[in-house]
């Protein structure tokens, strides 16, 4: 079972993706190239899922229950596809194909899910709250790396994203300085406070921001500046504890300038990873037969909505290399690699893997019944 006979069809998707970038919740073209190919090879395509314009489904086996496959395909702001996401639809479009193309005696059925907005909005979240995987047995997800790393399980941190909002008194900064309240220096005294935070914080936290307002003019003392702020953990009780900190930081900021402040959430909170043992061994097995040697539970400071679906699912995904050097996450140096030969040849590993491991769970009963470990459906 390889995915060689959707070897050129799949590689064209992988680079049509990569040059024609869309933004969260704007994939159109993408689901548009995804889904001309999937009806290429006979599979219905259902549009519109959980009300979403860009999220999509196919499906092939037996109504109810079913293995979910789950695609991603937006870009970033200015860098494009730095995060590789072509090759998260290739894969998982490609591990589709080759399982449909091969399945037979299906006890459940087998999805391909395409979840919009992972980079900002959380597609994947909106997808369980309208119940989109409330049937779902196991979830399967592809990520690309570098530096020749193969590996499943991985670790990734939960983030709170914070929008914070300083209201201060605009005054003239030459004639009467005095009279102003500066919004903007309360944003930087709780930047320096970050700072000095960060000398004490874990290897397994992380802590970001920009400043997003900072005044209209030089010579008015700004009233208003506006940051935004990640705040990582690894798990639920840190993150809490981090955002509880973050908190008296920025109200701390307030009192030294005379100024208010407001936190509000920019985002729905991504949740940490919780990793499914046994679809992780599954996945490393099929990994080793293909001459790769994966490893397990690697702590990735980056954040992803596939943890929220795997507090609720049983999950697991492969992480896989686009080239034998390390290379940045989020740059232009990964979206130039993501198309490379390198990163195809690992995406068809891929691909088979995922296909394999997507036909157990779908066929084998003692198996899916020990992913199950406590009642997590959405």
């Amino acid at each position: 079972m390889t995915a060689d006979g959707f070897r050129d069809d799949l590689i064209r998707l992988s680079r049509e993706i990569n040059a024609d970038p869309e933004l969260a919740y704007e994939e159109h073209r993408a689901v548009g190239r995804i889904a001309t190919l999937l009806e290429k090879h006979g599979h219905k395509v259902e549009r519109n899922v959980g009300g979403l314009a860009t999220a999509f489904r196919a499906r092939v086996g037996p109504p109810g229950p079913a293995v979910a496959l789950l695609a991603e395909y937006d870009a970033l702001p200015e860098v494009g596809h730095g995060c590789g996401h072509n090759l998260i639809s290739m894969t998982i479009v490609g591990a589709f194909l080759t399982a449909a193309a091969t399945a037979k005696d299906l006890q459940v059925g087998i999805e391909l899910v395409g979840t919009p907005a992972e980079e900002k909005g959380g597609g994947k979240i909106d997808l369980l709250d309208k119940g989109v995987f409330k049937d779902t047995v196991a979830a399967l997800f592809s990520h690309p790396g570098a530096a020749g790393q193969w590996s499943v399980s991985e670790k990734l941190l939960g983030i709170m994203a914070k929008r914070v909002t300083y209201q201060g008194l605009a005054a003239h900064a030459a004639v009467s300085p005095e009279k102003g309240r500066n919004a903007l220096t309360a944003l930087i005294a709780l930047f320096v406070a970050v700072d000095g935070w960060r000398q004490h914080l874990p290897s397994t936290a992380r802590v970001h921001g920009i400043i997003r307002e900072g005044g209209v003019a030089s010579n008015i003392i700004p009233s208003r500046a506006v940051g935004d702020f990640g705040i990582r953990a690894a798990d639920m009780e840190a993150l809490r504890e981090m955002v509880a900190t973050f908190a008296e930081m920025a109200k701390g900021a307030a009192l030294q300038t005379g100024t208010t402040v407001t936190i509000e959430d920019a985002m729905r909170p991504y949740l940490p990873v919780e990793a499914n043992p046994a679809l992780g061994d599954a996945l490393a097995q099929e990994l080793v037969r293909r001459g790769k040697s994966p490893s397990r539970g690697h702590l990735v400071t980056a954040s992803g909505d596939i943890g929220n679906v795997s507090q609720k699912v049983p999950t697991d995904y492969i992480g896989f290399p686009v080239s034998a050097e390390p290379v940045p996450g989020h740059s232009h140096r990964m979206r130039e690699a993501s198309v490379s030969d390198y990163a195809h040849e690992s995406a068809f590993v891929v691909i088979d893997t995922l296909a394999a491991t997507a036909l157990r769970v779908a066929t084998d009963k003692a198996f899916r019944q020990s992913l199950s470990r406590r009642d997590r459906r959405a």
